[in-house]
């Protein structure tokens, strides 16, 4: 099952990192790899919610949130046939002040492992975009 992860380091609290992370429905402002987010079940992100999300150069998806840690970590999931796309979203504490976050993404599923090599060089130059971009927003 591939996976992909990015990380980086923001001059920024946890909470206020996840202000940003957790606003689901906000992303398209400043993310430039998300088109649209649509909340299918109001905007605050809980458990069991669903968005469908846009992306430039993928088919639209819909993303349930399968696993959340209100500050700390949201998992969501995207199920098509014979594929399971599942992403992480994890925020750290640094010992000398600043947050980490971590980006993770994952292929499964019959087609996980094919479609995971074909996409490899999208999906890590999503993450990487992705990190750099919610850097810019925590710390403007």
């Amino acid at each position: 099952m591939p996976a992909y992860e990015a990380s980086i380091s923001i001059a920024g609290t946890r909470e206020s990192v996840w202000r940003v992370l957790a606003g689901v429905a906000a992303w398209p402002k400043w993310l430039p790899t998300v088109s649209s987010v649509r909340p299918l079940d109001g905007e605050p992100l809980k458990l069991g919610a669903r968005y469908t999300v846009r992306q430039p150069k993928l088919r639209p998806a819909t993303w349930v949130v399968t696993e959340l840690e209100p500050q700390y970590s949201f998992v969501w999931q995207a199920r098509s046939p014979g594929l399971l796309m599942i992403a992480g979203h994890t925020i750290e504490d640094l010992p000398a002040g600043g947050s980490r976050v971590t980006l993770r993404f994952e292929f499964a599923g019959l087609l996980g492992p094919l479609l995971g090599r074909l996409f490899r060089s999208t999906t890590e130059q999503y993450l990487a975009q992705e990190v750099a971009s919610l850097k810019l927003t925590v710390e403007a």
